[in-house]
């Protein structure tokens, strides 16, 4: 017995050598033209589904089996590469940027430049790759699509808080926004039709310090928004529709298990108790969430001719949330035109507004998150007379939480938000290959919001009195700038 033992141990080892021998450690670092590391970089084994992608330091280290050839190395806006495995222990990367970018255009700042002579580094999205996003903001729309961009949303609510978006890391304690530039004019955020943008150019490091000064130390997200292009005009139409259902917890305890668990941990709530059947047995969760639904639509009419190129455009989007009462609506409109006025004038304006209405989760009172889990099953929605539903009297149940139904109709909340946009330029060509651009521009801002408390009573939890509370925010800026620009190539 002994003997087989040792056969079945020095088989076991034979084994467990021979399977290392048919895989080795490969790691290197994978860098870009100027030598700096690329992290997030995705890094396969050829011809198979072995991965990972590089860290902070644009470093790697996987297992491939002995046979593996090559690694496939790839990342956004570079040239994908392979790579042959040698016996090198760090294998060093180069990517270099997909060549087929480095003529376009990118804004930057009161101007534009060709990719390929960007000294700062600029993230570029085409409004193509986004305008069928089910997302209302820009911000939500570059998640995932700009390297060194990080968007964070924390809150699935419609007409919720705006997603955080953090370019090239965290730089402070307190984080600051990035500064939205539409048309070349600021504004206070990203109320911007997608279905309007041509392209989002991202300002990423210091250089855009030198143009904005402090208000880029976030980063400075540039938006351009389309023209007419076609001789004809062009009119497109587009809606879409989606159904959001949420993932509920349904397994929770109805009213006779829930009595059952009573009368072991708490044997007073129904000592003696021989009509519990007509108590209620309510779903609290199916009672407050339900299916969610969006709708959008878009029009736009747009074209161009020799002295004139235009574009108006008009868009309504409708979101129900998953949990009762809770829904935002927003609808605006743009006019963008262009008119030349000879060979050496150019007028036009870029014309938008929008309003938003939300109404945001109300009733926090009988702390509604928690409410499906903490409320008892035998407490009605409403009781017979018509008010809402307590604790059933007669019983010894001390606290049952507060009625979540109640409480999000107990209270009225609106907000309202509208924003407006727009700016004038003329543009006149020079002599000496010079040129000149006066813009005026002028953002509006305004906010209200309304929330009126009714008076309430769930049992354990009530307020006799009535409250009405009031938001107002209201904010402008006027922009001018002339721009002298010299344009000559030798």
């Amino acid at each position: 017995m002994c003997k087989l033992r040792l056969l079945f141990c020095v088989f076991s080892l034979l084994l467990l050598h021979y399977a290392r021998a048919q895989s080795k450690t490969v790691s290197g670092t994978v860098l870009d033209e100027k030598g700096a590391p690329l992290a997030g970089a995705t890094v396969k084994i050829k011809g198979s589904s072995i991965g990972m992608n590089t860290d902070q330091s644009g470093k790697f280290s996987l297992s491939a089996p002995a046979a593996a050839s090559g690694l496939e190395v790839s990342f956004v806006g570079f040239e994908s590469k392979l790579v042959p495995i040698t016996g090198s222990a760090d294998i060093r990367v180069v990517l270099v940027p997909t060549r087929s970018s480095l003529d376009e255009v990118v804004v930057v700042g009161y101007g534009t430049q060709k990719r390929k002579d960007v000294t700062g580094s600029v993230a570029s999205v085409k409004g193509a790759a986004i305008k069928d996003l089910p997302v209302t903001s820009v911000t939500a729309a570059l998640q995932g699509r700009a390297a060194g961009v990080e968007v964070i949303d924390n809150s699935g609510q419609p007409g919720g808080p705006t997603p955080e978006i953090i370019i090239r890391g965290v730089s402070s304690l307190h984080q600051p926004a990035p500064l939205y530039i539409v048309d070349g004019v600021r504004v206070p955020g990203d109320a911007i039709n997608i279905q309007d943008i041509a392209t989002v150019d991202i300002l990423k490091d210091a250089s855009a310090a030198a143009i904005y000064g402090s208000a880029a130390a976030g980063g400075v997200i540039l938006i351009t928004t389309k023209k007419g292009s076609s001789s004809k005009p062009a009119v497109n139409f587009n809606m879409r529709y989606g159904i959001t259902q949420p993932k509920l917890v349904t397994n929770l305890l109805q009213r006779d298990d829930w009595i059952k668990l009573q009368n072991v941990i708490n044997p007073t709530y129904f000592k003696g108790a021989t009509a519990t059947d007509t108590l209620a047995n309510t779903d609290w969760v199916h009672a407050l969430y339900h299916n969610a639904y969006e709708q959008n639509y878009n029009l736009s009419v747009a074209g161009s001719a020799p002295a004139v190129n235009y574009l108006a455009s008009g868009y309504y989007n409708a979101q129900k949330g998953i949990f009762i009462r809770n829904y935002s609506n927003i609808g605006g409109a743009r006019i963008n035109t262009d008119f030349k006025l000879g060979d050496f004038v150019k007028i036009g304006e870029e014309i938008s507004f929008s309003q938003r209405k939300t109404q945001p989760l109300v009733g926090d009172e009988a702390q509604l998150h928690n409410a499906p889990f903490r409320t008892a099953p035998v407490i009605p929605i409403k009781n017979a007379d018509g008010s809402w539903g307590t604790v059933p009297p007669g019983y010894g149940i001390l606290f049952g939480a507060p009625n979540p139904v109640g409480a999000a109709y107990s209270a009225d909340a609106l907000d309202i938000q509208n924003n407006f946009q727009g700016n004038v330029y003329g543009e006149i060509k020079l002599p000496f290959h010079l040129s000149f651009r006066s813009t005026l521009g002028y953002t509006y801002y305004l906010e209200t919001m309304d929330y009126y408390q009714y008076p309430y009573n769930f049992g354990a939890v009530s307020n006799p009195t009535n409250s009405l509370t009031k938001m107002y925010n209201q904010s402008g800026q006027l922009l001018d700038n002339f721009v002298l620009t010299y344009d000559q190539e030798f």
